[in-house]
């Protein structure tokens, strides 16, 4: 029952989570719900009774709630030989989170590993279900190294807000982005590589499968398209996610 304002430091919320598109049009629930963005805007400074904006804008403030993200622990891994990723400083691995050396692996938020599921691309899921996938898969490779086999886990998260259920499975890093009802799929070469899902939490999985059976994009549209028209919508209002410029 309170007024909320929120200041993002990107010009779109969720951008590296399911792409500019998307993220733009989640956007609208905000709006819906009566929320206010401050985009492509930093906090300065944190002020007796405000918030003091980049842009110059003090915003009236009784609680500040500060959301900056993570940073993996690995200091104390420096000169030890381990490779740790020049941008995020995550543990380097490869597919079957071996970090190099014999009987070393690591997993979860602290694990940089390749995905062969996505042409190898580098990952490091800061979620629970990509913990829990990684932590059973480095304990098994570490019992028995010699039967160690690549992870190709598609990785999954959800939200809720203001009463939707937003949900994401694979990545949304794609040549192209397409939506309806309620539903945005993202295509990598012939393939679908992403979903993303608001209020449609039977459906969403469904995506996940076919994700991870390298599922053809002409084949999975097409699976889409009879899902076009119901379940809600991005604006809260049962719009769905049509006209909103995606693709």
């Amino acid at each position: 029952g309170l007024p909320v304002t929120i200041v993002e430091a990107s010009a779109v919320p969720l951008a590296r989570a399911v792409g500019e598109e998307a993220g733009a049009e989640l956007a609208g629930l905000h709006h819906a719900a009566g929320t206010g963005l401050r985009l492509a805007t930093e906090v300065t400074a944190v002020e007796e009774g405000g918030v003091r904006l980049s842009t110059g804008e003090v915003l009236p403030a009784d609680l500040v709630v500060a959301g900056i993200g993570a940073a993996p622990a690995t200091g104390w891994l420096e000169g030890s030989g381990l490779t740790l990723h020049e941008r995020d400083r995550g543990v380097v691995c490869d597919a079957t989170l071996s970090a190099g050396p014999p009987g070393v692996y690591a997993a979860g938020d602290v694990a940089h590993a390749a995905n062969p599921l996505f042409d190898g691309e580098p990952m490091r899921p800061e979620h629970w279900t990509n913990a829990a996938e990684q932590g059973a898969a480095a304990a098994r490779h570490a019992l028995d190294p010699a039967s160690a086999r690549a992870l190709e886990a598609v990785p999954y998260f959800w939200s809720d807000w203001y009463g939707h259920r937003i949900q994401f499975v694979g990545t949304p890093r794609a040549d192209e982005v397409v939506s309806a009802g309620g539903v945005t799929l993202y295509r990598r070469g012939d393939r679908i590589v992403g979903a993303l899902t608001v209020d449609r939490p039977r459906e969403i999985m469904k995506y996940r499968r076919r994700i991870a059976a390298r599922a053809a994009w002409n084949d999975t549209a097409a699976r889409s398209a009879s899902v076009e028209g119901g379940g809600g919508g991005m604006d809260g209002r049962g719009a769905g996610l049509r006209g909103c410029g995606l693709g």
